[in-house]
């Protein structure tokens, strides 16, 4: 799907909270611990859980922790340190089964999740001895042992992202995802004595729905961007889905589970990936709407009303110029509406009307640009990556625009952020940039991230000749931006004559 491959995230930091009085910290687990282990969950737009970590050791302790969630598709993201003798506890958004990634120094540790949980790990001198205790003890003991035993926390799917970019064929490739399957399935069976019976049915359908969507997800992938139309089985998407129930409400809340119905709307929507990518607002709508009258045949119920919100909130994030509030109303949950709604509202990064933040970059001639050097022109800021492939074939149609209004008062910036600066003089040679372009360092690539609200590469800003914003993640140059731009030097046009 569009609006979710080839897209880089950016995560946001959320707040966490610092208990250092140990009396609140026991609380909370007695508080929690009523919640049964074999309690079956449903998705929780508001679902929250606790995890803390204990330091006592004599020394401090770095501790990063990331927690992916789904609406809206961000991530909490943490970086403290512990001193000696201290603690530190988060309030985890968990709307589902999850998993979080944690990282105490240099080691790595898959910790699991689900709302209403409290658990804590405690670290002990060395860090030889990490001791788990609260609601979920038993499989965060096992997801560490079985980290060990693999020598990795994602054993389960690195091997695949191997796979589909080796030389395998397509159907050596369903090979190894099946082999990768059985060998977490029965690793997980060998330890079902010391786990809940809960959380083996749900990490034997998480295994399963991850092979599956990796299936589909990888024939997408080499079609797309490795032009590979190598052999598939007759009835594909019968087979790599199986006996496999494509609505679980119960999975609702994890990624991979969201993954597959990514991929198996996907599949239904465009079976042999010949369709092109859209180029206009008008086009774009178009092709949201199959999309969601695929969902709308397909799901139902709750899981229909969680895929299809999960698919609005990632088109407010990334595309929100085309979001329609007709598709509001084939959500029937109030709260999944009331939402969506709140995150249309919200207050955006650099509304109309905004002043253009500052920045002062090179060019490729060694000279340097900021806003008010481009005071007088209608602006365009493209902000792209030497590694981004969407950022990529948007540069003929850049030129395009370069080439249409070169006896106009515009002007066409390109600022690559986090790439090398001899990729970036290649990318521009070899592509034939026309635009203006600049380059950020390090100290700027934070600094226009957070100043233009940079979640996804492409993004492009359309500024007027005063340099305020018109507006930011507006249209890429493939997608009509020239009658955006037509229009404001009309306007530029009325207002100088009406001097």
């Amino acid at each position: 799907m569009y609006f979710t491959h080839g897209l880089v995230s950016t995560p946001k930091t959320t707040q966490s909270m610092i208990l250092k009085n140990s009396l609140v910290l026991t609380t909370l687990l007695v508080l929690q611990f009523c919640h049964s282990q074999s309690q079956s969950i449903v998705f929780d737009l508001e679902g929250s859980s606790f995890f803390s970590v204990m330091n006592e050791t004599s020394h401090p302790i770095r501790i990063e922790l990331e927690n992916w969630y789904l609406l809206p598709w961000k991530s909490q993201k943490e970086d403290t340190i512990i001193q000696g003798g201290g603690s530190v506890s988060f309030q985890l958004i968990s709307q589902g089964n999850t998993y979080f990634n944690l990282k105490i120094d240099s080691k790595n540790i898959k910790i699991f999740a689900k709302p209403n949980s409290t658990d804590r790990l405690t670290i002990r001198e060395g860090l030889n001895e990490t001791i788990f205790s609260g609601d979920l003890k038993s499989i965060n003991e096992f997801l560490e042992a079985k980290s060990m035993h693999f020598n990795s926390i994602d054993a389960d799917w690195i091997p695949r992202v191997n796979s589909t970019h080796g030389n395998d064929t397509f159907l050596e490739l369903i090979k190894v995802n099946d082999s990768i399957t059985k060998i977490h399935l029965d690793y997980l069976n060998t330890h079902k004595q010391a786990l809940p019976e809960s959380y083996i049915t749900f990490e034997s359908k998480r295994l399963k729905y991850l092979n599956a969507h990796w299936k589909l997800n990888s024939r997408m992938y080499r079609i797309r961007m490795l032009n590979k139309t190598d052999s598939v089985p007759n009835n594909f998407l019968e087979k790599t889905i199986g006996t496999l129930p494509v609505q679980d409400e119960s999975m609702l809340g994890n990624i991979r589970y969201m993954n597959f119905l990514m991929d198996y709307i996907g599949h239904n929507s465009d079976p042999n990936f010949e369709g092109e990518k859209p180029n206009s607002r008008d086009e774009w709508v178009d092709f949201y709407d199959g999309q969601i009258e695929v969902i709308q045949s397909k799901l139902n119920s709750k899981v229909k009303d969680v895929y299809l919100a999960f698919v609005l909130g990632n088109i407010i994030e990334q595309k929100r110029y085309v979001f329609e509030d007709e598709w509001l109303k084939l959500i029937e949950d109030e709260r999944l509406v009331s939402y969506l709604k709140e995150y249309l509202e919200s207050k955006p990064i650099l509304p109309e009307g905004s002043e253009t933040p500052y920045f002062h970059l090179p060019d490729i001639g060694n000279g340097y640009y900021e806003p008010s050097k481009l005071i007088g022109k209608i602006v365009v800021i493209n902000f792209w990556a030497t590694w981004c492939k969407p950022c990529i074939k948007e540069f003929p149609y850049e030129n395009k625009l370069v080439d249409k209004f070169r006896n106009e008062p515009v002007e066409i910036v390109n600022i690559c952020i986090n790439s090398m600066e001899d990729r970036w003089k290649t990318f521009i040679d070899q592509y034939d940039l026309k635009a203006t372009n600049l380059l950020a360092d390090k100290k700027w690539n934070d600094k226009l991230t957070k100043d233009f609200g940079i979640s996804a590469l492409p993004h492009s800003v359309l500024i007027d000749w005063t340099g305020k914003v018109v507006q930011n993640k507006c249209p890429r140059a493939s997608e009509d931006l020239d009658k955006l731009i037509l229009q404001l030097l009309i306007d530029k046009k009325n207002e100088d004559n009406n001097r």
